[in-house]
């Protein structure tokens, strides 16, 4: 009796264990060299242009660049001008 609740505790432990190492395992997910993150599941390429927080009232965006794994701000620019989203 004594083997099969050790047994049974090895299964617990072994079905708890399971999914915390997916989601680590999801959470350690690495960039292609030189990308920036933005945002949880956003990713813009190394060098990319883009424009974010755009403003539908005024129509015009914030732009940035993903230099060496960093998004730099560039100049702003109206709505139909500006590059591709980020993200």
């Amino acid at each position: 009796m004594r083997f099969s609740s050790l047994v049974k505790a090895a299964m617990l432990a072994g079905a708890m264990a399971l999914p915390l190492s997916f989601s680590v395992a999801d959470a350690k997910t690495k960039l292609p060299p030189g990308a920036c993150a933005l945002g949880k599941k956003g990713v813009v390429a190394a060098g990319a242009m883009c424009s974010y927080n755009c403003d539908a009232k005024s129509g015009w965006c914030a732009q940035a660049a993903c230099w060496n794994g960093q998004l730099t701000p560039l100049l702003s620019c109206p709505t139909p001008f500006c590059l591709v989203k980020c993200g």
